[in-house]
């Protein structure tokens, strides 16, 4: 059984700590939702020992939150992850090296980083029968008109 429990960010930490007492002792994972500007949600997901219960806290943030390393060692990947990929804050994380070894300019998994590839590429091209006809010119899923100026 899944439960999901919302979470005030002030209480992010003591709220996880309490369900490690309560015996959510497994971190499966941890990830973010960009909602636009510095505005984030936070989601992590706890088990038992033998996966029979898993609570799903979520909390709303803006850019940054307390790191949960303290209670759930195996989370400083997933703070990692998530620092890298949209750039939240784990306050308290003793690991802030990135989780891949890739260089980014950005943070991808942000709703306002540019899609360089999708931006570039001429949209939708060609149509049959008449070759040489093009259609009313539009711009792929997920490329903002301001991106092509």
């Amino acid at each position: 059984m899944t439960t999901l429990q919302n979470v005030e960010s002030s209480q992010w930490q003591a709220q996880a700590t309490e369900m490690k007492q309560k015996g959510l002792v497994r971190c499966e994972w941890l990830t973010a939702t960009h909602n636009g500007g510095d505005a984030f949600e936070i989601s992590l997901m706890l088990s038992t020992e033998d996966l029979s219960e898993n609570l799903i806290l979520v909390t709303d943030i803006e850019a940054s939150i307390e790191s949960l390393v303290s209670v759930y060692p195996n989370v400083s990947f997933h703070e990692r992850e998530v620092a890298q990929m949209f750039g939240v804050e784990f306050i308290g994380s003793d690991d802030t090296s990135p989780a891949f070894e890739i260089e980014l300019s950005g943070f991808p998994l942000r709703r306002d980083f540019a899609l360089a590839t999708r931006a570039d590429t001429e949209w939708p091209g060609a149509v049959e029968p008449d070759e040489n006809a093009k259609r009313r010119p539009s711009l792929p899923p997920g490329v903002l008109p301001e991106w092509n100026s």
